[in-house]
């Protein structure tokens, strides 16, 4: 009787949390959806830090810019990338930290600032992201879980298994090493504009050796890798953005 009791129990209480997900339009995962998503958290919650060399190719419409330099990025949502001039000079410092993306280009004395959100994101990238989402993607190891509604694995294609993830503001389909956990291909939508991120692996590197964005016709972005190290205990001042006193401050919202 005792046992009956439990199990009818056990019974009402995943019939409530399945009519509560219902009721908020979740879907519960599969056994092995759920297995991969633990998997992609895993990956990205092992990483401590990067310190890299990273060669960096921007361009939005017409205009290219190239920039060489050192970037440090340290979960879950701080980077730094200092471009340097040939001589190794700083020509450009540019940080996220505490949800805040912060530049000083030196020749011009200029500094601006503005919240990486997925509210400014939309606006100028035309994809809602935030702080985490950048730093995931320049990781190799995104996983978009905020507001998560539906976790899904579609069919396989031509490129290989994938995870489908919905959230309140965002889409995603990952393509991955479902052993592994390594994705190799990313796509954001949920905005104007879809963004298609892919990543050039070289075996036993825990980060990719290169990755190419796209956001629509007017924006393109590669960054490639070279000679990273992992974990070498960056704290957080070194995402902390100093600008010289006289220099010319904007602030965006």
């Amino acid at each position: 009787m005792r046992a009956r009791r439990l199990v009818s129990s056990t019974g009402l209480a995943l019939c409530l949390a399945a009519c509560t997900a219902a009721a908020r339009g979740i879907v519960p995962p599969s056994d092995e959806a759920r297995r991969l998503l633990a998997l992609l958290q895993l990956r990205r919650d092992e990483l401590g830090d990067l310190r890299t060399l990273a060669e960096l190719t921007v361009r939005r419409g017409g205009r290219i810019q190239r920039f060489s330099g050192v970037l440090l990025v340290k979960p879950p949502a701080s980077l730094r990338f200092e471009a340097l001039s040939p001589l190794g000079q700083p020509v450009l410092l540019l940080t996220v930290s505490g949800g805040t993306l912060s530049a000083y280009n030196v020749a011009e004395n200029l500094a601006f600032s503005y919240q990486v959100n997925e509210q400014t994101t939309s606006r100028w990238l035309g994809v809602p992201l935030d702080a985490e989402d950048l730093v995931g993607l320049l990781l190799g190891r995104v996983i978009l879980s905020r507001g998560l509604r539906r976790v899904e694995i579609p069919p396989s294609d031509g490129e290989g298994p994938s995870l489908e993830l919905t959230g309140e503001r965002q889409r995603a389909r990952l393509w991955l090493d479902v052993e592994a956990g390594e994705v190799h291909k990313v796509v954001i939508g949920g905005g104007r504009t879809t963004l298609v991120v892919t990543y050039t692996r070289t075996p036993g590197s825990p980060v990719p050796s290169e990755i190419h964005a796209a956001a629509g016709q007017d924006f393109e972005a590669t960054v490639q890798y070279r000679e990273p190290e992992i974990a070498t205990g960056l704290d957080a001042e070194r995402f902390e953005l100093r600008v010289p006193n006289g220099a010319n401050v904007q602030r965006f919202r």
